[in-house]
């Protein structure tokens, strides 16, 4: 996302191909307050990390860097 545009409280967008909604803005630090759309837990991405459209690109899991598997 052009962190030049900052998303709004309720937009929904993407974290790779998961739909989030946005709950609070931080644009001081460019982060914002998300959660799942069909979660209620909240958490915090950059928001250079959500998209307008899903992201379906391959990824590896940062735990295979340490060692560890699922």
């Amino acid at each position: 996302m052009n962190s030049q545009k900052l998303p709004n409280k309720g937009d929904k967008l993407y974290l790779m191909h998961r739909e989030v909604v946005v709950i609070k803005v931080y644009s001081l630090f460019k982060f914002v307050s998300v959660r799942y759309s069909e979660e209620t837990k909240e958490f915090y991405v950059d928001i250079c990390a959500l998209s307008y459209e899903p992201d379906y690109t391959n990824s590896i899991s940062l735990r295979l860097f340490k060692g560890e598997l699922l």
